[in-house]
């Protein structure tokens, strides 16, 4: 479902102030590619960076499962309520528009928030020194990531990015 929504409104968007380069294109979806392999790699191998190291039992897959789906919800919500205004890298759109309801009204980023509760939950389900691995790097990615956002939102919507900061939080609600 989430590849699927991904893949349907991917090129549903507005036009970018500045173009994609083929490198930040190639760049981002290698990284799902990579994320993906590392968290499902005992599916094919349970050796080396493979191997099971998160204890498997009903209650941890089901934290698991339970995370996992619903950081794919928040993901695919947050991403259908950014619309046109939606892009797989850090850029600005013709007539870009602040989104502050739904999710946006308690995190500035869902989609980062939706992906890593994702990430998370397949890891427990998975149990892989893979997943652990790939868990924090993708998460540290998505940091700088974010940082980067937050500059060009700011530099985009001036006072009125400043005024939603104030008053949403940047990944956990009510925490951070």
């Amino acid at each position: 479902m989430f590849s699927l929504t991904w893949i349907w409104y991917g090129n549903k968007t507005k036009e970018n102030v500045r173009p994609l380069t083929f490198r930040e294109k190639i760049s981002a979806f290698m990284g799902f590619v990579i994320v993906f392999a590392a968290l499902y790699l005992p599916l094919w191998t349970t050796k080396g960076i493979g191997r099971i190291v998160i204890s498997r039992n009903a209650v941890v897959e089901i934290i698991g499962l339970i995370l996992c789906i619903s950081g794919v919800f928040i993901a695919i919500w947050s991403r259908l309520l950014l619309g046109w205004n939606w892009s797989g890298g850090v850029s600005a759109k013709k007539g870009h528009e602040l989104i502050d309801s739904g999710p946006y009204a308690l995190v500035r980023h869902p989609i980062y928030t939706g992906f890593i509760t994702g990430v998370i939950g397949t890891c427990l389900v998975m149990g892989s020194l893979s997943g652990i691995i790939v868990t924090v790097l993708y998460t540290l990615g998505l940091f700088g990531k974010i940082d980067k956002e937050e500059k060009l939102l700011c530099n985009i919507f001036g006072d009125s990015y400043l005024d939603y900061r104030k008053r949403t939080y940047k990944l956990i609600p009510f925490i951070w």
